[in-house]
């Protein structure tokens, strides 16, 4: 997912250890200024990219040690370097002054906690407050502790299928269309992933090659000896380890770093092309004498492209395409002249959720839309796979930023939950108490309540789940949704997800087991309604992960009357995967992943680590 996930337990032990002594956030980013300002631009940029590149080495690299969100933190720090009013650019980043940023970036990201954890002067208010200040919290922690979590493809199907038909809107205000803009940002990719693989798959085919293939590797030190050469410091100047020598000299950070004219080679007419660079080109005068806070929207994430000269920073690709799909949405929602942009994408999204249950079920499967059981209400979707009856609420809700204040933030949070999963959760609990009540159904169509689209029999009815898939993710607030869903003491709980997180999960349950899939996906939502109640979880995706690396042990602890802590490790499956081809529709740099192997990742988990024992044991909790 291009993202090192958050771990939320160092972030607790790391906000309990500021909590007792912590300064404003003013004052941090005073200090935070003056170690940037004497920091050279282009050395400061390639550093951050280098931060973004080497995610995948977070565990084991001293780069991210006092780091616990580095994309955001990394983001946040581009903002802060750009509000200096006068930078000195004296030095080049080193080793000493990131070791001091870094433990900076900490205290501000952990201040902002204890502020909403802790709000009571440090203390607990010893009533209702706790609970509420509890769901702020982890929303909070959810909603800046990552960046965007979803792949390239599901960001580009996103802008092809909400944005796109907006095209001639989009054309008289920014003078570009969508697919000029496409084609710009595959253009960048191209440019990336060819600078990588020249200065680093030469390197990683030679090393591949000599640590599967110890003989030839001897031989290879027996030329070497043979010149003369006897110091392994110099066999890397010799020309069958020549690219190993680039590979070492060269800063990861500086495969994003372009000349200006390699970004206009592309077929754009120009004035289009130009048109797109300005809108994806960072304003470095927008913020400068600003106070940055990092809890604010990120210029960085939304403006990429940062020029320097005649070279220009062209950080991951995934920031172009969120860049052009979450500025369009907001300027159409706002301002789309028809007024009708919300209720296209609405019906838009109803239709991408629909393909994506239609692309994991059986042909045999019976799947109903927009469809009613009692004749009044109209429901969104009815898949009937064997006895089994799945009920899918659909809620595209916006869910605001939480506000600083945790008991303000507590209100605004339950309204957006209540518009979302509760709604759909009561919507799809009338349809489950019809399917219950031991009667034959007709299911009707609901624009024409006297079409029946199908007779369901009592008998074939054996199971009955509930799923409201979103499409925005709400964090520990909906994958543990005891915290604030409300519902009959009887009911069974239902699944809520995020669409991001169910495509994906479909497409790995189909790639590992073909054609079980849809009945191990029907034990996993049994397991995974006993789970709530008793789970810590950020990313739903985490819970999907430990189900499909170890099925036996995550049965085995749903049904345990214990609190479980998910851990970030448990969702590497799905980045494994996509290493290698995930099953995407167009899936990207799929002449590159053709030739790739599966990497490792974990398969098996600490118990201890996941059941949250070492953390209530060092805190008494």
């Amino acid at each position: 997912m291009e993202d090192v996930k958050y771990n939320y337990q160092d972030a607790y032990k790391k906000m309990i250890a500021v909590k007792e002594h912590h300064r404003t956030i003013e004052e941090i980013v005073d200090d935070l200024k003056k170690e940037l300002m004497l920091v050279q631009e282009e050395s400061f940029l390639v550093h951050a990219m280098q931060l973004i590149i080497e995610l995948d080495f977070k565990a084991t690299s001293p780069l991210y040690k006092h780091l616990l969100s580095p994309m955001r933190q990394t983001l946040y720090l581009i903002d802060v370097f750009y509000s200096i009013d006068k930078r000195e650019g004296a030095v080049v980043m080193n080793e000493e002054r990131w070791d001091r940023i870094a433990i900076l970036l900490n205290e501000i990201e952990m201040t902002y906690f204890v502020n909403i954890g802790f709000p009571n002067d440090g203390d607990l208010f010893y009533d209702e407050r706790d609970e509420k200040i509890e769901v702020s919290l982890v929303t909070f922690l959810g909603y800046f502790g990552n960046a965007v979590l979803s792949y390239e493809e599901q960001m580009l199907d996103k802008i092809m299928r909400y944005i796109k038909p907006y095209d001639e809107y989009i054309q008289s205000h920014y003078s570009f269309k969508i697919d000029d803009a496409i084609k710009f940002i595959l253009h960048i990719r191209n440019l990336n992933n060819k600078k990588f693989n020249d200065i680093f798959r030469t390197y990683i085919d030679t090393y591949s090659f000599y640590d599967t293939h110890h003989e030839e590797w001897y031989k290879l030190i027996r030329k070497f000896k043979e010149r003369g050469i006897d110091n392994p410091h110099d066999w890397c100047n010799q020309p069958e380890l020549s690219g190993i020598m680039k590979t070492i000299s060269t800063n990861p950070g500086e495969v994003n770093v372009h000349q200006i004219k390699e970004l206009m080679d592309v077929e754009i007419n120009p004035d289009c092309l130009q048109h797109i660079l300005d809108f994806f080109s960072y304003d470095k005068d927008s913020l400068k004498g600003k106070t940055i806070y990092y809890a604010d929207k990120h210029y960085s994430e939304s403006h990429p492209l940062i020029m320097i000269g005649k070279k220009c920073i062209c950080p991951i690709n995934k920031f172009l395409f969120e860049g052009l799909y979450f500025r369009l949405d907001e300027v159409l929602i706002k301002e789309e002249p028809t007024g009708k942009y919300k209720q296209n994408k609405d019906t838009a999204f109803e239709e991408k959720v629909t393909e994506v249950f239609q692309r994991f079920f059986p042909k045999k499967t019976k799947i109903f839309t927009n469809y009613s059981i009692d004749g009044v209400a109209e429901n969104d979707l009815l898949v009937i796979f064997g006895n089994a009856c799945i009920i899918v609420e659909i809620k595209d809700c916006k869910f605001r930023e939480p506000f600083r204040d945790p008991i303000k933030a507590y209100d605004r949070i339950k309204r957006d939950y209540q518009n979302a999963i509760q709604l759909g959760y009561e919507q799809c609990r009338r349809v489950e108490k019809i399917l219950l009540a031991d009667q034959d159904i007709n299911i009707l169509d609901a624009d024409n309540k006297k079409d029946i689209l199908y007779h369901l029999k009592k008998r074939n009815i054996s199971n009955v789940w509930s799923i409201v898939v979103t499409d925005f993710k709400y964090g520990a607030i909906q994958t543990n949704l005891s915290m604030l869903l409300k519902k009959d003491n009887e009911a069974l709980y239902p699944w809520s997800v995020c669409i991001d997180d169910l495509e994906v999960l479909f497409l790995l349950m189909k790639k590992m087991l073909k054609g079980i899939a849809p009945a191990r996906f029907m034990e996993f939502i049994d397991y995974r309604e006993r789970l709530q109640g008793h789970v810590m979880c950020f990313d739903e995706l985490e819970i999907c992960g430990w189900y499909l690396n170890d099925r036996e042990q995550f049965k085995k602890y749903a049904d345990k009357d214990i609190m479980i802590n998910t851990t970030p490790n448990m969702e590497t499956i799905f980045d494994a995967y996509y290493r290698i081809g995930l099953g995407f529709k167009n899936e990207l740099d799929m002449e590159y992943k053709k030739h790739y192997k599966i990497p490792n990742y974990p398969r098996s988990f600490d118990l201890s680590m996941i059941t949250g024992e070492n953390i209530r044991g060092e805190y008494n909790l």
